[in-house]
């Protein structure tokens, strides 16, 4: 996969595509209100030099709100998207419009 900014709407292929750098985890998964938080259904792969990705089917049009879920335990915002918006608790959900 080339590595575009997270989130990559790719229009050709009618996905968009997240990643995250992170060579210490050993899962990484995408949560958010396109899947109702689920932070066990959308697992990323691990490709090279501590990036992991995944590619999702392109969603409707509309604002969605997701972060990455490391090892089980801890919530991470996507830090390549500079949209985001305050997650009610202690953090930052990050944005993607369509």
């Amino acid at each position: 996969m080339k590595h575009h900014q997270s989130p990559y709407v790719n229009k050709r292929k009618k996905c968009i595509e997240f990643h995250i750098k992170n060579s210490c985890a050993n899962r990484i998964s995408l949560a958010g209100d396109f899947n109702n938080w689920a932070h066990d259904q959308l697992t990323l792969r691990p490709t090279k030099n501590g990036f992991w990705s995944i590619e999702i089917p392109m969603l409707p049009r509309g604002k969605y709100h997701y972060k990455f879920f490391i090892d089980e335990r801890m919530w991470a915002e996507d830090i390549e998207n500079q949209f985001r918006e305050p997650d009610g608790v202690t953090g930052w959900n990050s944005v993607l419009e369509l």
